[in-house]
């Protein structure tokens, strides 16, 4: 009986040995060179889809089948990273120091759903793909209230299948994706009649 608790420890104590590092991963934060002054715009409450509320970088390896990096992880929850994001790509700190930027202008309010945000392994190579699910709300409307807007933002672009270099490409796109997002609520902001 001792021998096996012997055993049974040391297979343990290999296997411990053997499990890697945990990586953490955040997204680039430096407002990107294409960013501009825009309406005034805030993003509200993000929610994951439940594939996503796991801290481990997801990777789609086919239309059915999903699996995880084993040690690379997101430093915060991805929906908090992808708010900080936009916030920064909309010029959200900047507009709220400058009092005279914002006064005045109503506020749109960005709610909804983060479909996905991963690696994708395709034929061609590994792309990171965003899809978003976003609705436009005045600043002071309920979360129940019908959107002034509403619209599926997507894209994919190229990336090596290396975890540091998806997580690069998922901030370029996301910056890509803020541009698009920028220009819909300076639609929607644009008074009547223009």
């Amino acid at each position: 009986m001792r021998r096996l608790a012997v055993l049974a420890l040391a297979a343990l104590a290999v296997s411990c040995a053997r499990s890697p590092v945990p990586r953490y991963y955040t997204l680039d934060m430096t407002r990107s060179a294409g960013a501009a002054p825009g309406p005034a715009l805030e993003v509200g409450r993000l929610r994951t889809h439940d594939a996503l509320s796991r801290a481990d970088i997801l990777i789609k390896k086919s239309p059915t089948e999903i699996e995880y990096y084993a040690a690379h992880r997101w430093a915060a929850p991805l929906e908090e990273l992808i708010r900080e994001k936009l916030d920064v790509e909309f010029g959200a700190r900047a507009a709220d120091a400058d009092a005279s930027e914002t006064a005045g202008a109503e506020r749109l309010i960005l709610s909804g759903v983060v479909l996905a945000f991963e690696q994708v392994d395709a034929a061609a190579g590994a792309e990171a793909h965003i899809k978003l699910d976003l609705a436009f709300r005045p600043s002071g409307a309920s979360a129940y209230d019908a959107p002034l807007f509403e619209r599926v933002y997507e894209t994919s672009v190229a990336a090596a299948a290396d975890p540091c270099a998806v997580v690069e490409a998922l901030s370029r796109a996301l910056e890509e994706l803020a541009a698009q997002i920028r220009a819909d609520a300076a639609r929607i902001a644009e008074p009547p009649g223009q």
